[in-house]
């Protein structure tokens, strides 16, 4: 797929780390950038999907998708990657799809749009579906995470997807969040996680891991467990979307009749 060609599904990811089992899936796979947002292209099946690394945070996401959404046009948007649980019967490597937000109700709409219109065509797209809360940053502390599901009564937190939504309700493009749960409620998070979870490039990563083990030399079991540990929920990721992507209703395209 070139630049500019259109796309039939497009995916928004945060960080290479949540994308990367994805990715592996696609054939006739190819590298772009597009203003300075890394891009994969590529097939599953009969269907050309694009892949967005938007960076961390609201304002990334945003850009990512309004890019995709300029340029490659998909029928469809998905906001995926990890999410923290807020509640105790939220598994860890469990797929959750958002149908509202804590504080964005005028969000709702759109994603029970897109959720009926997935699942008209027998598509399961998630073990759950409920309430997600937004946050500024990584909530890494099992107590902060315990009162803000008490709070929001929110199944899951991430800080990007409403920002995609957001976008795709602006241009009228259906979006579904699907998002696997990489820490569980009751599970603290290494305090070394944000800059290593920033960082966009191997060097940046390398960089956030020496300083990590720099200042804090017992970090370094913790953070092999993460990457374990992000490794198997970026699979259980990619593996759940496989099936959405391969099974989303699309409209008949250059002939092509699905």
């Amino acid at each position: 797929m070139s630049v500019g060609e259109r796309a039939d599904i497009g995916v928004v990811f945060a960080l290479p780390a949540e994308q990367g089992c994805t990715e592996d899936l696609l054939a006739d796979l190819s590298f772009i950038e597009a203003a300075g947002i890394p891009i994969r292209t590529g097939r599953l099946g009969e269907r050309s999907i694009v892949l967005a690394t938007s960076g961390p945070g609201p304002a990334a996401a945003a850009r990512a998708t309004q890019m995709l959404l300029d340029v490659h046009r998909p029928q469809w948007i998905i906001s995926a990657g990890f999410c923290g649980g807020l509640q105790s019967d939220v598994a860890r490597n469990e797929i959750l799809a958002a149908a509202e937000y804590f504080e964005r109700p005028e969000l709702s709409e759109l994603l029970v749009a897109a959720l009926a219109k997935a699942k008209a065509s027998g598509l399961a797209t998630a073990s759950k579906e409920g309430r997600f809360a937004m946050v500024p940053r990584i909530v890494a502390r099992s107590e902060e995470k315990q009162a803000l599901g008490v709070q929001t009564a929110a199944l899951a937190c991430d800080m990007e997807s409403a920002a995609v939504v957001e976008a795709c309700a602006g241009r009228g493009v259906p979006c579904l969040v699907i998002r696997v749960v990489s820490d569980p409620v009751d599970e603290d998070l290494p305090s070394d996680l944000e800059p290593l979870m920033s960082a966009r490039t191997t060097a940046r990563t390398l960089g956030a891991v020496v300083g990590a083990l720099w200042r804090r030399p017992a970090s370094a079991k913790d953070l092999w467990r993460l990457k374990e540990n992000a490794l198997l929920a970026a699979d259980a990721l990619a593996k759940h979307l496989r099936d959405v992507i391969a099974n989303l209703p699309l409209e008949p395209r250059f002939g092509r009749i699905e």
